[in-house]
């Protein structure tokens, strides 16, 4: 039930922040192409995620064929933040598209990715392997990761404050986009079955290729991330220590936490039927990961490398939607609380007060120091990094349209399915004769 509360807590934060963020971003004229499109991009990924957990929260509460359509539409959102992702790892901090044809093969690729996905579903035919799961994860750990180790690691003379925050914000968007993964680096490395069988469909609902391909990805994830945390130490040992490394260590020390937690179950999975101290501990790890930890990540990013245009127009709703964030992530840290130790209702209200004021006190500390002192990665950067682009800005902004008309595809989509209920048969008959 928890973990259903923290899906409901996620999609309110996500939309919330997609929301209002674009809003901010199609108000800043100042961006350079990548940026802004990196920007559009982002908040389009955290509207994404909102419909995502909504859709997720009421398939699993759902006691009818309805299951059917929220099974659906949040598979579509997952492939639409998927192939975003990839996109913009591809333009920003430092873009590897350096031409407009670039972009244009970049996104008729995950375009075709995209409905080779869609197809397969309709054909009754996913989980499939070719919808090469796990590759999305490789793609963005060898972009992200390569500009990191680069930018990170130049010799002293060549250092500069923009060269580390760009190492920064390639590490804080692949703890985003695969934190979650980094927390399992135990059970990859002692061989535990809670990583080893990973069954995404909760049974034989997915091929061995295609659990075989997930678990490469996230292995490579690891990988990176313990590649990160070496880098980190060193630097760190050497005096030009990052928060970055606080951030990083702190995941990989709650996996070997975690790991005497779940090796001692018999199997483990997103979709899983644990009980105990084992599903609450995935509530508390991968769960907070997925809900409340990405949104955070996100605003930061958006804040702090001046992707909004913060002026006496703007400042009102950049404040509200951090205040949004704080009040609505320490509900739901309350609601958690309650979960592992169980509060009268009166106790928890005035618990709640207080953590409320505290968070906006924190909120108004925060949101000052990050609009007041923004971060500017190209100052002091060989212009050769950053190829010229002539890329007006209401080009940039029809990526908004476009994903307006996938959502709307994605509901009639699912729709058709749910009312059908032609693709979910043929799988499920896939699945029995399987197995």
């Amino acid at each position: 039930m928890a973990e259903v509360n923290l899906l409901y807590i996620g999609s309110i934060l996500s939309a919330a922040l997609g929301l209002l963020a674009l809003y901010l971003v199609r108000k800043n004229e100042t961006l350079d192409w990548n940026e802004s499109i990196a920007a559009h991009i982002l908040c389009l990924m955290f509207i994404s995620k909102g419909v995502q957990n909504a859709s997720a929260a009421y398939y699993f509460t759902a006691s009818g064929n309805e299951w059917q359509f929220f099974f659906q539409l949040s598979t579509m959102m997952e492939y639409f933040f998927g192939g975003a992702m990839v996109m913009m790892c591809l333009v920003y901090p430092i873009p590897f598209l350096r031409t407009k044809k670039h972009l244009k093969i970049a996104a008729l690729v995950l375009l075709g990715h995209l409905s080779l996905k869609i197809a397969l579903n309709l054909a009754g035919m996913s989980p499939h392997v070719l919808q090469l799961p796990g590759t999305l994860y490789v793609a963005g750990c060898l972009v992200w990761g390569t500009v990191y180790v680069r930018f990170r690691t130049l010799p002293q003379e060549q250092r500069t404050e923009s060269t580390r925050k760009i190492a920064l914000l390639c590490g804080l968007f692949l703890t985003l986009i695969m934190g979650h993964a980094w927390m399992w680096w135990p059970g990859l490395f002692m061989q535990a079955d809670y990583f080893f069988f990973i069954d995404a469909g909760g049974g034989a609902f997915t091929p061995m290729s295609w659990d075989f391909s997930l678990l490469n990805g996230y292995a490579f994830c690891i990988s990176v991330g313990l590649v990160m945390l070496v880098v980190e130490l060193y630097m760190a040992i050497n005096g030009d220590r990052s928060n970055l490394v606080y951030i990083v260590s702190t995941y990989y020390i709650l996996g070997a936490i975690g790991y005497t937690v779940l090796s001692s179950k018999d199997s483990a999975g997103f979709f899983s039927d644990a009980a105990g101290l084992a599903e609450l501990w995935n509530t508390l790890t991968s769960s907070m990961h997925f809900t409340i930890i990405r949104p955070i990540i996100a605003l930061y990013v958006l804040m702090k490398y001046d992707l909004f245009d913060i002026n006496p127009t703007t400042r009102p709703i950049a404040k509200t939607m951090a205040i949004i964030l704080i009040v609505v992530a320490t509900s739901a840290i309350l609601e958690l609380v309650q979960t592992i130790i169980p509060i009268n209702q009166m106790v928890s209200a005035a618990l709640l007060g207080i953590i409320i004021a505290l968070g906006v006190g924190w909120e108004e500390r925060s949101f000052n120091s990050l609009v007041t002192d923004p971060f500017d990665i190209r100052k002091g950067v060989d212009e050769r990094w950053y190829p010229d682009l002539d890329i007006k800005t209401n080009h940039i902004s029809r990526i908004d349209g476009y994903a307006f008309v996938y959502l709307l595809l994605s509901l009639l989509i699912s729709y058709i399915v749910w009312q059908t209920g032609t693709p979910m048969e043929t799988l499920i008959e896939r699945t029995e004769a399987s197995s």
